[in-house]
């Protein structure tokens, strides 16, 4: 291990201001979500309306 005199370690920056390929994927995530629950939905109400569901029995 490195040893670093205290001087020195109170320049170090980390961390990001930018936003990471994770929080991206993270993002892309949740649209794909809301977008497959929209469309099921969607097609719910569709079958609705058309008389087209079937029975609970």
């Amino acid at each position: 291990m490195i040893s670093i005199k205290e001087d020195t370690s109170r320049n170090i920056i980390g961390g990001s201001n930018y936003i990471s390929g994770t929080v991206i994927n993270a993002l892309v995530n949740v649209i794909k979500l809301l977008m497959d629950a929209g469309q099921t939905i969607g097609s719910s109400i569709r079958r609705v309306a058309d008389h087209n569901v079937c029975p609970l029995k």
